[in-house]
């Protein structure tokens, strides 16, 4: 533990009194990588501490991968602009900026990036392997920013590692409509992730009863 950071430490305890006191005393830590090698801005992001996240994008401009994270879409346009090649590069866990920007459900930073070309198709470099869509699925806007990700090209069939899909992502998270939506889009249900799970299978486990009725009717 005494070689954890102060500012990771109160960041993982959402403390931002905590993360004042350690930029005080070693304003470096703002902008140097934790273990892993992404940011502490990310890490904040991560970790819900979005406070937190704020404090630290005052220590340098966000790279192309923080201001996805943080819905900045002027700063996003303004990295692409001046690195086209950003659009497609990978953070060091792996995820594209549209990955990013789609998990922590940053519209404007999405309609940004897929304007100047980011694609839907990219796959992470991770072992989740999956695309921006199923980032969506996962996180922070989930049933709404998917039905967008689709419209714009988004693949409802991708399948990423250990054989999920978005259909059992939206599953999982007991979004009916979104699962309904993806059946139209030609999601198969009877679909298996590795341990030999169907989306409705994996909706009756997490509770989502009405949407596992809605899978298994389908």
């Amino acid at each position: 533990m005494s070689n954890v950071r102060p500012l990771v430490l109160a960041i993982q305890n959402r403390d931002l009194a905590a993360a004042k006191s350690a930029l005080e005393r070693d304003a470096s830590q703002a902008t140097e990588a934790i273990p892993g090698g992404i940011s502490p801005l990310l890490f904040a992001l991560y970790n819900g501490a979005r406070d937190i996240a704020e404090l630290l994008r005052s220590f340098s401009e966000p790279n192309i991968f923080e201001a996805a994270a943080l819905d900045d879409a002027r700063r996003v346009a303004t990295c692409v602009l001046a690195d086209p090649a950003a659009l497609s590069s990978h953070s060091p866990d792996g995820w594209t900026p549209l990955h990013l920007a789609a998990f922590f459900g940053s519209r404007n930073a999405v309609l940004v990036l897929i304007g100047l070309g980011a694609s839907l198709e990219a796959v992470s470099q991770n072992p989740m392997q999956n695309t921006p869509l199923h980032a969506g699925i996962a996180g922070a806007a989930g049933e709404s920013l998917a039905p967008l990700l689709m419209a714009l090209g988004g693949n409802a069939n991708h399948v990423g590692g250990s054989g999920v899909t978005a259909l059992h992502l939206a599953a999982t998270r007991g979004f009916e409509a979104l699962c309904r939506l993806l059946l139209a889009r030609g999601a198969d249900r009877l679909a298996k992730t590795e341990d030999g799970k169907t989306a409705a299978e994996l909706a009756r486990e997490r509770g989502h009863l009405p949407t596992a009725a809605a899978l298994e009717l389908a």
